[in-house]
């Protein structure tokens, strides 16, 4: 009998269907896949070979209704996983419960809810940043420190997040969020570059796998479009950022962090207690001379972390966000293909008949671009030749 893989998830995403699934059944488990969105899964793997054991409908954001649906199927599971953002603390208490490696639901619950990481990083004496949890509506404290960053407590990516220079700015942006009842932090704004870090744990031992010097659209809003893997910021910088992860207690399987550059050093702006997204875990699996999805998903079986080696190569992400709302008339084609000792792919992620509704978020990504070679110089100036040739058409 095959041992039993617990994969807990929400919408549908690459990571999951493309990336941990086939791991997991490459790894010789029996994937059974909880989800609240079981028929869009069921869609995906439909006629696929590579598919879960089991795709099984459940409130996956609630754990008492997990652990019963496991105990009324009979599942005895050897590993529990999600990569979630939304999913980390309700899944660590249903690991925890079936004894099953486990990250603390407490951190995850901090690492998610940006409030409290702020409350915990402040009771660490961490570098750290004036912030106020709001509610739109509610009295605003006075003498507020401009310019602000106002986002979700508990966002994702870049939705919704917006820089705000004065009081105006700030009110016009909460009108804006006032319908949707969503508790809002406002942080002083902190200026300097962006890079990030990304960490593998089996909850003794932390490895700083790497990290990536990250570019953004101009104000008031932040669309990552660019990421250099290793570049100079994030190569400078790991050692501070890692001690910063790992006092926080990020200790365990995979995690993704961000940080600002300020004068007075990294200031983390957030803690994503997942693998890293937006195409990136995939360039991270081809870039590593180990396969990412595997790794993470072992650490979880609970083996003990290795020293990795890592890769010496040069890597570029670039993406291309929408300017505008509409739908797709045309496309590009995906594409890879070696050019000399350059790895270069391309995969749409907005096609004919798509439409977009503009979010300033990672949401209006049209495709993603990706270039791995020697020599960052030369792998930028393919990336600006390929740029200008990738063209779509809205309306």
């Amino acid at each position: 009998m095959k041992p039993q893989l617990i994969l807990i998830t929400h919408v549908e995403n690459r990571a999951v269907t493309e990336g941990f699934v086939p791991a997991a059944l490459n790894m010789g488990y029996d994937v059974f896949l909880l989800t609240d969105h079981g028929l869009a899964h069921k869609q995906y793997f439909a006629g696929k070979q590579a598919s879960p054991t089991q795709i099984i409908e459940c409130d996956v954001f609630n754990p008492m209704a997990i652990i019963d649906l496991l105990h009324t199927l009979a599942i005895s599971p050897a590993v529990i996983f999600s990569n979630s953002d939304h999913l980390q603390a309700s899944t660590a208490i249903v690991a925890d419960y079936f004894f099953c490696p486990a990250k603390d639901w407490h951190l995850c619950y901090q690492a998610k809810n940006k409030a409290a990481m702020r409350t915990r990083l402040t009771n660490q004496n961490q570098p750290n940043v004036w912030t106020h949890t709001w509610l739109a509506g509610q009295p605003l404290p006075k003498n507020l420190p401009f310019p602000l960053v106002a986002k979700p407590r508990e966002g994702v990516a870049s939705l919704n997040v917006a820089f705000c220079d004065d009081l105006n700015a700030l009110i016009k942006y909460a009108s804006a969020m006032e319908q949707t009842d969503t508790c809002i932090l406002l942080e002083a704004y902190l200026e300097g570059p962006l890079f990030t870090l990304e960490t593998l744990g089996d909850g003794e031992h932390i490895q700083a796998i790497g990290g990536f010097d990250v570019s953004l659209s101009a104000l008031p809003h932040f669309v990552e479009t660019q990421a250099s893997w290793n570049g100079p910021v994030s190569l400078k910088y790991r050692e501070q950022a890692l001690a910063q992860v790992a006092a926080f207690g990020v200790n365990f399987g995979v995690c993704h962090s961000e940080f600002i550059l300020t004068d007075q050093g990294p200031v983390l702006v957030e803690i994503n207690y997942r693998s890293i997204g937006d195409g990136r875990e995939f360039l991270l699996d081809k870039l590593l001379p180990f396969s990412w999805f595997e790794t993470i998903l072992s650490l979880h079986s609970g083996k003990p972390l290795a020293p990795l080696k890592l890769s010496s190569s040069e890597a570029i992400i670039r993406y291309f966000p929408s300017g505008k709302a509409g739908e797709v008339q045309l496309s590009p084609a995906p594409f890879e293909y070696l050019n000399g000792e350059q790895n270069i792919s391309f995969i749409p992620i907005k096609t004919q008949g798509d439409s977009v509704k503009l979010t300033h978020s990672n949401k209006d990504y049209l495709g993603a671009l990706t270039l791995i070679g020697p020599d960052r110089q030369v792998l930028s100036a393919k990336a600006d030749e390929l740029s200008r040739e990738l063209l779509w058409e809205l309306n």
